[in-house]
């Protein structure tokens, strides 16, 4: 029968209507039936659910309600004990629903199961799974709960390393790991190796969800419950600083580690990260010289928080010992602070002397960044230098952050040009005064101009024109500015002998300058032999740890806390700090892979080492 078109529209209006309120009834009826089925379950009638709910998944698979049903069938399932068919039915349902709101549920149900099977890996694997997926912190707060006592009771060290190659990249997931593990290395009295991971953790995930969780874990560092004799860092972990005083921390537990191992101890290293803030680090000390069984402190490490600590340290009277602290007069402050680099007088009277006395150089020019630490570097330099019958030219000055230098070293060499003139004019009129020298200086160079008046004239600073009236030019430098400073030495054209600080030791930037810096001389806090024997060794023994290659820094740390544990006596348990601190003001000397340690008895490092580079090589000269 041909129906007329003008009534088709009216005719599938109606249709849909009649359709909408059958569906509609369809979905009431299955809400009803669900409902009816969740009070069951929440009464307790575990049986009586799991056979409706089941029915409800065999009968209705396109029910509107089937992921519930199938969520209330695998719950209930758990319920009565029938965990086998629960992980049965939540894997169906994982193939099948891969888009549901209900998957984080069924994981963290399906872990549960597993874990009353006694298969804890896949329990907590299937839980992380659950956190992975899951938007609600309840279900999150229950979940850290499972993984941190599975992990702590259950799991040995194999099954963990095991299941982070499982988890693979979700970083929640591995940091709350990370957390469990270190927390049952704690347990066990293993504080380094819970040290280890976390730090290990925050390195490659310092800005994770659980991060600062894992961060208050590190500090507590087993503190809790503990009387064993420690050892603290105080250092910046976070921040600008952060690479270095991590390596250090690192570097220090290496050496720790061997301690423990020789005298069969349980010796242990605990942490607090200042940043880059004076009044954490002073909280820090505080809190830790809180602990009777801490019998000292490494860090901090810059010039300003070790002054404050220092003070600090006066009245809290724990032993406090900055690997890298530069600044004069530190140890003024406290008898239990002491400075294990070279104060900055100590380091520019070194470089002074070994020019005086073995190379003997008379006449200096220095050039520097107009910086506090520098300026009383170079007046160091500078008095020692006229103290011993020499004399200082010519002073240059750069601002840090500046990376052209063409106005000062031109300076310099025009000095250096006219001391030439200077020296020639005396070799022929002993008895001529300064006055008289500048006179015959201006009309020599008023003479050279006229004799190239119908030529191009020539600069009488031209990079062609060596300068060799100069004996020595003193550049303690920032390490950055090395790339920028070793060019213009060369285009100076100063036949000097160039000496510098210690940020010259950089041998990747010496390197790319080595066409540019033949020969010069520098102090450093330090040599580093990668050829010898006890350097290979540990860099294996860091790298098997820590899968990376070491820095410098971690080699210091190593040195630091080497030299610091020779002050501990293992024959001689419950050490007090004072004890302690009779046993560092005596040790002697020692020579570490990187740094040795001359302490004297104002409490500072008087060891300093002079480095010369020469045809691309670093060669030490003490």
């Amino acid at each position: 029968m041909r129906i007329k078109k003008s009534f088709l529209f009216p005719l599938l209006y109606l249709l849909s209507i009649i359709s909408a309120a059958a569906a509609q009834n369809v979905s009431t009826r299955e809400k009803s039936i669900f409902e009816k089925n969740l009070e069951l379950y929440r009464e307790g009638d575990y049986k009586q659910a799991e056979q409706n709910f089941a029915l409800v998944v065999s009968k209705l698979p396109e029910s509107v309600y089937i992921t519930s049903n199938y969520l209330m069938l695998i719950k209930s399932q758990y319920k009565l004990g029938d965990y086998v068919s629960a992980i049965d039915q939540a894997k169906i349902f994982l193939s099948r629903f891969s888009s549901s709101d209900y998957r984080d549920d069924v994981l963290y149900t399906m872990g549960n199961a597993y874990y009353k099977l006694n298969r804890y890996q896949s329990a907590t694997k299937l839980w992380i799974s659950a956190l992975a997926e899951s938007n609600d912190p309840r279900l999150a707060g229950k979940i850290e709960v499972l993984v941190a006592g599975t992990v702590r009771d259950m799991l040995n060290n194999e099954d963990i390393k095991k299941l982070k190659t499982e988890i693979g990249t979700y970083a929640d997931g591995l940091m709350l790991l990370d957390i469990a593990w270190a927390e049952k290395l704690y347990a066990e009295g293993s504080i380094t190796k819970g040290n280890l991971i976390l730090n290990s953790a925050l390195t490659e995930l310092p800005a994770n969800e659980y991060s600062e969780q894992a961060r208050q874990l590190l500090n507590s560092g087993g503190l809790q419950n503990s009387q064993d004799e420690k050892f603290a860092l105080l250092l910046p972990l976070s921040g600008y600083n952060a690479e270095i005083g991590q390596a250090i921390l690192e570097g220090a537990q290496m050496a720790l580690m061997e301690f423990n191992k020789q005298f069969n101890l349980n010796l242990k290293i605990i942490s607090r990260d200042y940043g880059q803030e004076i009044k954490n680090a002073i909280l820090g000390y505080q809190e830790l010289a809180g602990f009777d069984n801490i019998l000292a402190v490494i860090g901090p490490i810059e010039n300003d928080i070790s002054a404050a600590c220092a003070a600090v340290s006066k009245y809290e009277q724990l032993p406090l010992l900055s690997p890298t602290a530069t600044a004069n007069n530190l140890t003024d402050f406290s008898d239990y602070f002491f400075q294990l680099n070279a104060p900055i007088n100590t380091t520019a009277e070194i470089i002074a002397d070994y020019a005086l006395d073995s190379l003997r150089l008379k006449r200096y020019a220095t050039f520097a960044p107009i910086d506090d630490h520098f300026i009383k570097m170079v007046d160091k330099f500078k008095s020692t230098v006229e103290t011993a019958g020499a004399e200082v030219v010519a002073e240059e000055w750069y601002y840090p952050g500046d990376q052209d230098f063409y106005k000062q070293f031109m300076n310099l060499k025009r000095r250096g040009l006219k001391l030439t003139f200077s020296d020639s004019i005396r070799q022929s009129l002993p008895q001529a005064s300064p006055v008289v020298i500048d006179s015959l200086y201006m009309a020599y160079q008023k003479h050279e101009m006229e004799n190239h008046e119908n030529k191009k004239p020539a600069k009488v600073d031209s990079a062609d024109i060596p300068v060799t009236s100069i004996d020595a030019v003193f550049i303690p430098i920032f390490k950055e500015d090395l790339q920028f400073i070793a060019p213009q030495i060369a285009y100076s054209n100063i036949q000097a002998q160039f000496l510098g600080n210690n940020d010259w030791y950089d041998s990747e930037g010496l390197k790319k300058n080595k066409n540019y810096i033949n020969n010069i001389i520098f102090s450093a806090s330090g040599y580093l032999n990668e050829e010898s024997w006890d350097f290979r060794r540990f860099r294996n023994e860091f790298r098997t740890t820590f899968k990376k290659t070491p820095s410098i820094y971690a080699v210091l740390g190593y040195d630091v806390f080497r030299y610091l544990i020779q002050a501990y006596r293992p024959q001689q348990p419950g050490m007090t700090r004072q004890q302690f601190l009779v046993n560092l003001n005596n040790l002697k000397k020692y020579n570490g892979i990187y740094r040795s340690f001359d302490i004297n008895k104002m409490r500072f490092n008087q060891y300093h080492q002079l480095l010369k580079y020469s045809f691309g090589q670093i060669i030490p000269l003490q």
